[in-house]
Order: C-alpha cells, then sequence, then structure tokens
C-alpha cells in the first residue's frame, strides 16, 4: 500500500469514528433522573463537607430525601402554597423540566449557600439565602438558593443539621404555586 493510499485511509478511518462518536457525545451531559439521584445521595452522604460559624454541617438521610422527593420529584406539592424544582430534565405533572445540573452540581450549591450565603437566625433554625454568581447563574439557570439548618446538640457538642433546601429564582428554576405552574 503506498504512503498517500495509507493517508487517504487514516483520514476515512478517522472521519468515520467521529461521525459515529457524534450521536454518543450528545448523550454525555445529558443523565438519567436515577444517575442524579445515585450522585445527589453519594455527594449528600459521602462528600457533604461544610462548616456553618466553624462548626460541622450534616446532611441527613431524612432531609436528603425530603429535597428530593420534594424540590426534584414534586412529591407532596399540593400540601403548600409554593414548591420550586431544581433543573435536573425531569417530568413534573405533565412539565418536562430543563436540565442544566446533575446531583453532584445540586450538592456543590447547596454547600456554597451554606458557605457564602447571607444568615438569618430564627432561634434554633438559620435561614440562607444565596445569590448565585454569574457564571453559575449562566450554567445551571439559577439565580437564588435558599438552604434551612438547624441547631443541633450531640453530648454537648453544636452541629448543624440541613433541613431543607431549594433554588428560589432562576430561568431554569421551575415554581408550582397555588395548585398550577406559575412560570
Amino acid at each position: 500500500m503506498s504512503m498517500e493510499h495509507q493517508i487517504k485511509y487514516a483520514v476515512v478511518l478517522f472521519f468515520s469514528l467521529v461521525i459515529i462518536s457524534i450521536p454518543q457525545y450528545h448523550l454525555v451531559g445529558a443523565t438519567s433522573l436515577s444517575v442524579d439521584y445515585y450522585q445527589f445521595r453519594h455527594a449528600a452522604t459521602y462528600e457533604f463537607n461544610v462548616d456553618f460559624y466553624g462548626r460541622p454541617v450534616y446532611f441527613p438521610y431524612w432531609a436528603q430525601r425530603h429535597v428530593w422527593e420534594r424540590h426534584v420529584l414534586g412529591y407532596d406539592m399540593d400540601r403548600v402554597y409554593e414548591t420550586t424544582f431544581y433543573p435536573l430534565g425531569q417530568y413534573v405533572r405533565g412539565r418536562h423540566l430543563p436540565e442544566t445540573m446533575n446531583g453532584y452540581e445540586m450538592v456543590y450549591l447547596i454547600e456554597q449557600t451554606i458557605e457564602y450565603g447571607n444568615v438569618h437566625f430564627y432561634g434554633s433554625r438559620v435561614v440562607i439565602t444565596y445569590y448565585v454568581p454569574h457564571d453559575e447563574y449562566i450554567k445551571f439557570g439559577i439565580s437564588r438558593m435558599k438552604v434551612v439548618i438547624e441547631r443541633e446538640y450531640y453530648h454537648g457538642h453544636l452541629y448543624y443539621d440541613v433541613v431543607t433546601a431549594y433554588p428560589v429564582s432562576g430561568p431554569a428554576v421551575a415554581v408550582y404555586e397555588g395548585g398550577h405552574w406559575a412560570n
């Protein structure tokens, strides 16, 4: 085989591989809801690492379950006036929500909110509001987050538990209000 034929063969092979890989490349960013749930649970259980005023913050299983079921799946959303949703590409009440983040990124934003948000104390509860930086706002479509933590003691040691965490506003945040979609 001549050098010219070898080059043509290599070029054809290269472009064939590129063309074959294009459909799979589109799927790289997309994940299923079960993968997002695994990522969320893994990050919230094993990688969640944030302090609040020098005290550890934990993300207990019951709070993880609440955040996932309420602010991703929409469980029990008719019992309260308003529910907001993380944009994971899920279907809720017949509406397909945007897919701008995954389960790991949900936990990342919760950590960022606790670490850098504006703090308001209400007895043993703390409400933290975070205005998402521009680059993350563009990436996730979330402009504001809220996390509620609660002060706890264990054998005289102070720590905090996450109670709930949810997006408040942004172009990718779906809002269910008063029994219907508000946006």
